[in-house]
C-alpha cells in the first residue's frame, strides 16, 4: 500500500468480496478469515489496542455467549502477559487457547505472565499473529480441535441416517443390500467424554469400536473440553457446529467394515460394561 488512504480503501473490498463469490457457508467464512488475517497483518502493532481488538475478535463472537466476568478477568490476565512479554503474539495466543470453563482456568494467563516476568523479552513481529486470525469464524475449534478439524473428511454422500442409541449390552441388526462390499458407519458416543482412549464402546460384526475410533459427539464444546479425556477419532467427520468462540466440531467417526459375501445384515452391539448413562450412537450408514 502506498498510503494510509490506499489501505482504508482496500479493507472494505476484502469484506465485500466473499459473499459475492462464495455461496457455501464454510467457504465464505474461511474467505472472511483470510481477509481479516490480511488486514490484521497489515495493521499489526505491538500495542494494547491491537491485543484488545484481537481478544474481542477471537473470544467475544458470538456476543450473547460471552460470560462477562470471566472474559474481563481473562482480558486482565492477557494484558498482564503482554506487559510481561511485550509480545502481542504471545498475549493473543494466550487469549485464544485459555478455556473459559472451568473458572480456575482464568488463572492460566496470570501464571504465564509470571513466567515471562522472569524471562528475557522475546521480540516476535506482531504481524505473525495474523495466522491466528485465518480461522477466526471458528476460533473455538482452533483452540480446542484444530488437529481433528484439519483431518476431518465428509460423510459419504449416499449415507442414510439411522440415529440408533445403544445402552450397554444392547444390540441391533441393520439390513445390508445385495452385492454390498463395504459398509461405512458414522458413530459417536453420548455421555462418553470422561472415557479414555482405548475404552471399548462396542462392536460391528465383531470388530471393536473404541474411544479413538469415535469420541463423545460434543466433547469439543467449550463447557466439556477441559474435563474430557477423549482423543479425536481416527476419521472425524467435517461437521462444524456454531461459530466464533462457541464453535465446536461434531466428533463422530467414520468406521468402514467389509461384511462377508452374501451377508444380509450387520450386527452392532454396545459394550456390556459401558457406564450406565453412556451410549454408543450409530448416526448414519453407507453401503457400497
Amino acid at each position: 500500500m502506498k498510503s494510509a488512504n490506499d489501505f482504508i480503501a482496500f479493507v472494505p473490498s476484502l469484506v465485500i468480496l466473499p459473499p459475492l463469490f462464495f455461496t457455501d457457508e464454510h467457504t465464505r467464512l474461511l474467505a472472511y478469515g483470510v481477509a481479516v488475517a490480511v488486514v490484521m497483518a497489515m495493521a499489526a502493532r505491538d500495542s494494547i489496542v491491537f491485543v484488545i481488538a484481537a481478544v474481542a475478535l477471537l473470544r467475544w463472537i458470538p456476543l450473547d455467549n460471552v460470560v462477562v466476568w470471566r472474559e474481563l478477568l481473562l482480558l486482565a490476565g492477557v494484558l498482564a502477559v503482554y506487559a510481561a512479554s511485550r509480545s502481542a503474539l504471545i498475549a493473543i495466543a494466550t487469549a485464544l487457547f485459555t478455556p473459559v470453563f472451568p473458572a480456575r482456568a482464568m488463572l492460566i494467563p496470570f501464571a504465564i505472565a509470571l513466567v515471562f516476568a522472569f524471562l528475557p523479552r522475546i521480540r516476535v513481529p506482531a504481524a505473525a499473529a495474523a495466522l491466528l486470525f485465518v480461522l477466526w469464524p471458528w476460533s473455538g475449534i482452533v483452540s480446542r480441535a484444530l488437529v481433528p478439524f484439519l483431518r476431518a473428511e465428509p460423510q459419504p454422500a449416499s449415507s442414510r441416517p439411522v440415529w440408533i442409541a445403544l445402552q450397554r449390552g444392547q444390540s441391533v441388526s441393520i439390513d445390508v443390500p445385495p452385492e454390498t462390499h463395504s459398509v461405512t458407519i458414522t458413530a459417536s458416543g453420548a455421555n462418553a467424554e470422561r472415557l479414555r482412549k482405548g475404552t471399548l464402546m462396542g462392536t460391528v460384526d465383531g470388530r471393536e469400536i473404541r474411544i479413538g475410533d469415535i469420541a463423545d459427539f460434543g466433547y469439543t464444546r467449550r463447557e466439556q473440553f477441559f474435563h474430557s479425556r477423549n482423543s479425536p477419532p481416527k476419521r472425524p467427520i467435517d461437521d462444524i457446529k456454531d461459530y466464533g468462540a462457541s464453535a465446536w466440531l461434531h466428533t463422530a467417526g467414520l468406521i468402514t467394515i467389509h461384511p462377508q459375501r452374501g451377508a444380509r445384515a450387520i450386527r452392532i452391539a454396545a459394550a456390556p460394561d459401558l457406564p450406565p448413562a453412556t451410549k454408543l450412537q450409530i448416526e448414519a450408514v453407507d453401503f457400497q
